[in-house]
């Protein structure tokens, strides 16, 4: 009941920002392939470390970064510049290396870095001039959280935005005026999520007994009795008859709070040992071991190249050998989405003779990297392939999802390869708008295309005989923030936004910023068996022949 204010802009000081967004030119017309976004921060960054301005760049993942290091290494390598003026900062490096980077930066050692997001709040990094994003990171806050890092002692301080040929990029590049005007996205929690409840519901254990009738925040007693029940069930709690009914107490040795990260769901690290001079060189989330520390991958630190000769994954360990070969490696990962359990049902209802089915539910993601390529340096030309042979990932999930029956497939006047082609741009430009619409980071959605059901689950979810198409969009977090439930409640709008992205984009056949390109595939996609090259042109035509077949029409905004 007492009042209150409301303190809606920063008061921290900052001197003047010029803010450039740089869309690197299109070299390829046919396919809407622009120049490479990295080889482009490169050269700007470059110019501006030679022109002693002390710069930081921000790529998108840990392999990009330590690509552009070796890059800009390479681009100096004669100017009176030590190697050590240039440094990469990511997770996975060791505390004490990432705590003399920041002290080196401070005391103006360090003239450029090349960082993650691990580097965009938090960090006391002092006095940096100018600040280079290769693309955009995802979210209006992100970009401003990495724009902020510079400029921080009332000095003019310069932020570029170096476009890739993403949609979220070129709707920036289009609008650069977007970016001053752009809400911050919502920040999202799930308080009912599983995976997160159970974490807490340890800790709670191990600091008080809980008692029957006790409740744990909005939890009902009951839910909270159930979830109490499956710990006892893996003898991680112990119940205890008391006059007042059970009481249940902590029965484990380990300290919960150890298990629970901060940044993410789960926590268990590999760790990365160098074997010619036999030291711990680094650490690796779970997940990212699985397609960064293979065996014989590429594993690139400090601008330096590692072959992994061997990984102990019972025992959470890789062992690398330095080398110097001229290309790094990529893995390809196939997915394969299940459904569990169906929580809601329905159709897209359109007005039209196909009402297609969806759904909403708890589906099973399971990930397993197949193999990688190998990626020349500089050039960026596949000059090999090799198998991996690791166990497959597990992610348990809410998805959305989206079913064109077989009847529906061969109804189609094309060649049923380049429907099932055509289905797969379709789920990419859907990701496209979902993402925008929800305003979240687009890796916080996944996508694929498979089947309703899995062939090897249970049976008694397949609308026909054969292969039924699904476009699944599902929640990148274990358990799900709520994404999937927005999606099904405005599948009906998704679709018709979907059809605007498309008709909207100035390509002919197909690019990164709708359906994906014309020839190949996404970096994050599987290669379509079996679709003709001469039927690709086809592509935006039949996905746009598809939505208008459904009845979608567009909004006009």
């Amino acid at each position: 009941g007492r009042p209150v204010e409301c303190l809606s802009e920063s008061g921290a000081p900052a001197g003047p920002r010029q803010v450039v967004v740089y869309n690197p030119p299109i070299v390829n017309e046919e396919l809407g392939l622009r120049a490479s976004c990295q080889k482009t921060v490169v050269k700007l960054t470059a110019d501006l470390v030679r022109a002693g301005v002390p710069t930081l760049v921000f790529g998108q993942s840990r392999t990009g970064v330590e690509v552009m290091l070796k890059y800009l290494r390479d681009a100096l390598a004669d100017e009176p510049i030590g190697r050590d003026a240039i440094m990469a900062y990511r997770g996975g490096y060791l505390p004490e290396r990432r705590r003399a980077i920041e002290r080196e930066l401070r005391a103006g050692k360090i003239r450029c870095v090349v960082a993650t997001s691990a580097l965009e709040l938090g960090i006391d990094i002092g006095a940096l001039d100018a600040v280079v994003c290769a693309a955009y990171p995802g979210s209006v806050a992100g970009l401003w959280q990495r724009f902020g890092r510079a400029g921080r002692r009332l000095a003019p301080s310069l932020a570029v935005l170096v476009t890739s040929s993403m949609p979220l990029d070129q709707f920036f590049a289009a609008s650069p005026q977007a970016l001053v005007e752009a809400p911050i996205e919502h920040a999202r929690i799930d308080p009912d999520n599983v995976e997160i409840l159970i974490q807490h519901l340890k800790c709670a254990a191990f600091e008080l007994p809980f008692e029957v009738g006790e409740s744990l925040g909005d939890l009902p007693p009951e839910s909270l009795e159930d979830a109490l029940e499956f710990l006892v069930h893996h003898r991680v709690i112990h119940p205890v008859e008391g006059p007042k009914g059970k009481t249940y107490h902590w029965a484990s040795d380990a300290y919960p709070a150890s298990e629970v990260s901060l940044r993410s769901v789960g926590w268990d690290n590999f760790v990365i040992i160098d074997l010619d001079e036999d030291r711990t060189l680094a650490e690796m989330d779970w997940r990212s071991a699985h397609t960064m520390l293979h065996e014989q991958a590429i594993y690139q630190h400090d601008g330096a190249q590692y072959q992994v000769e061997r990984l102990d994954y019972e025992n959470r360990k890789g062992y690398v050998r330095h080398v110097k070969p001229d290309y790094y490696t990529t893995a390809e990962t196939h997915t394969v989405v299940s459904v569990t359990e169906q929580d809601e049902g329905g159709a897209v209802d359109l007005g039209e003779a196909w009402g297609l089915p969806c759904g909403l539910g708890d589906v099973s993601v399971v990930d397993k990297v197949v193999g990688f390529k190998k990626i020349r340096f500089h050039t960026h030309e596949n000059v090999g392939f090799g198998e991996v042979h690791l166990p497959a990932m597990q992610l348990h999930t809410t998805a959305f999802w989206l079913t064109f029956p077989e009847d529906f497939v061969t109804a189609r006047p094309e060649p049923r390869a380049t429907v099932v082609d055509a289905l797969r741009g379709l789920s990419k430009a859907m990701h496209i708008v979902a993402a925008a619409g929800l305003m979240i980071d687009p890796r916080d959605l996944r996508r694929t295309l498979g089947d309703r059901e899995d062939p090897n689950g249970p049976p008694g979810s397949k609308t026909g005989v054969g292969f039924d198409p699904t476009i699944f969009l599902f929640d990148g977090v274990p358990g799900g923030v709520g994404l999937a439930t927005r999606l099904f409640d405005e599948r009906e709008a998704l679709l018709t936004r979907t059809r605007d992205l498309i008709v909207g984009c100035r390509c002919a056949r197909g690019c990164p910023a709708c359906i994906g390109p014309v020839v190949g595939a996404d970096a994050d996609e599987e290669q379509v068996s079996g679709v003709a090259l001469l039927e690709r042109p086809r592509r935006k035509s039949t996905v746009l022949d598809i939505l208008l077949q459904l009845g979608v029409s567009g909004s006009g905004a």
